[in-house]
């Protein structure tokens, strides 16, 4: 009874820590999706989940490699009990053994027998389970692939930073344009000058 008992424990905890797993890569992918949260941080905390998914998985293949154990241990129960009851119920046919003796150790049998079935068809049906959800959370949670969504907003604050950049320089640049007009125009009223001058004289 203590085996069983720790087997299902075990079982019962790993496809709650897988639960537990699945979902939160779920948020996080949903915290990426909605651009809450960046790539950087989403890789930080992916990498903790992987960790834990590949511990539980770990933890699996241990516990199907005892509850396949099990199974054969089983099996080789079920198989000696009814060999003992097949016998007990031809030696009362045949007159071998008394009423008593062979209701009480029929009912005993058959009760044994009856228990490891019960807990043989457990184990098999708790280790199929456990098989087939031996998959990656890679599979069942879809990964972000709407990009575009995430990186709009560092576009658009990229571009706006850029168009910034854009009047600045402009700004800058019409600075010697206008020195050098103002220059242009002092020279020509000093060439005016000396014309005139010289016309005076």
């Amino acid at each position: 009874m203590h085996k069983l008992i720790s087997w299902k424990h075990s079982f019962t905890r790993l496809n709650e820590e897988y639960e537990v797993a699945r979902k939160k890569r779920q948020a996080l992918d949903s915290l990426l999706n909605t651009g809450r949260i960046s790539q950087s941080t989403h890789v930080i905390f992916n990498r903790e989940i992987d960790e834990a998914i590949a511990d539980i998985e770990r933890q699996q293949k241990g516990l199907l490699e005892k509850m396949a154990a099990k199974v054969v241990e089983l099996e080789g129960q079920v198989k000696t009990l009814e060999i003992l009851l097949a016998d007990f119920e031809i030696r009362h046919v045949t007159g071998d053994i008394d009423e008593d003796t062979y209701h009480r150790e029929n009912d005993l049998l058959t009760i044994g027998l009856d228990q490891a079935k019960h807990e043989l068809e457990e184990v098999k049906e708790a280790a199929d389970q456990l098989a087939s959800g031996e998959v990656s959370l890679e599979e069942d949670v879809q990964p972000a692939h709407d990009d575009q969504e995430v990186a709009q907003p560092e576009v658009k604050f990229l571009d706006e930073a850029v168009g910034e950049e854009d009047n600045k320089t402009s700004e800058i640049e019409e600075e010697p344009i206008i020195e050098t007009v103002t220059c242009a125009e002092a020279n020509n009223e000093k060439t005016e000058e000396k014309a005139d001058d010289k016309q005076e004289t």
